[in-house]
């Protein structure tokens, strides 16, 4: 999953990693479990898993899950983190997942699996490389872990092989599972019709989901979506089909549809 880091007023600089994290954060450490929580506490954290996927979601999955951890449990911290892992194909791809608090410990969430400890009590600072590389091993080992119990996740079928119209029920699932209000927009790639969930994350700063690419994120004052939305088409490859209809949807989601001739 990709990040396109766009900075203010200025949707036109690098491509980054999705969920980059402020360098308090970075400087958390994550060594040791907790060997044992608080009577009455449990262990670990809920980890809500997720109704449905989308492909190339974890930046989704991750906002969907903080969110109600943080309305939850107000006195605890979380944030995403971006992490490098290893793909079946040998390549190396960005991967979302929360780094939280929980009862001063520092635990992980994953779309897929679910919650795992991190380390040593949340805040102590380390070196934010060395932190990297603490998160991602620690992920991997309860990857595995996981993996050898359960067996592999079933995930969303590759892009490519879904029509536009599939591609259309896939981004609608993907917008119910952000939890701030969305848009979904056409653009064209060739001839092919192209979807993209518009949605602003927090003040100041936009993003869009496509199946393809994932979430990219940017900081923006620009207020009009359809004008964030043709930037962030062109940076992808895409042409931006514009806002032609708009129609009702659940969690405030409008469909805006453009031409796929």
């Amino acid at each position: 999953m990709h990040l396109l880091d766009i900075p203010t007023q200025t949707l036109a600089s690098r491509l980054a990693q999705a969920g980059a994290l402020t360098l308090s954060l970075l400087m958390t450490a994550i060594l040791a479990p907790q060997a044992q929580a608080a009577q009455g506490t449990p262990l670990a954290p809920p980890s809500y898993p997720d109704a449905s996927h989308v492909a190339n979601g974890c930046h989704l999955s991750t906002i969907r899950f903080l969110s109600k951890f943080r309305s939850d449990f107000p006195g605890e911290r979380g944030a995403p983190l971006v992490i490098e892992m290893p793909n079946p194909d040998g390549v190396r791809r960005s991967h979302t997942i929360a780094v939280l608090s929980w009862k001063g410990m520092a635990w992980g969430r994953d779309e897929y699996f679910g919650v795992f400890a991190l380390g040593r009590p949340y805040g102590a600072a380390t070196d934010p490389a060395t932190f990297l590389r603490a998160a991602e091993e620690t992920y991997q080992r309860h990857a595995a872990r996981v993996s050898r119990r359960d067996g592999m996740p079933q995930r969303p079928d590759d892009p490519a092989d879904l029509t536009s119209a599939e591609q259309l029920r896939e981004v609608t699932k993907a917008a119910r599972i952000i939890p701030v209000p969305t848009a979904i927009y056409w653009a064209r790639k060739g001839n092919h019709a192209v979807p993209l969930v518009f949605f602003r994350p927090q003040s100041g700063q936009v993003a869009v989901y496509d199946l393809t690419h994932g979430t990219c994120l940017a900081a923006c004052s620009v207020r009009d979506d359809a004008q964030v939305v043709s930037l962030f088409a062109a940076r992808l490859g895409y042409q931006f089909a514009g806002a032609l209809s708009n129609v009702s949807a659940p969690r405030e989601t409008l469909l805006a549809g453009g031409s796929s001739q």
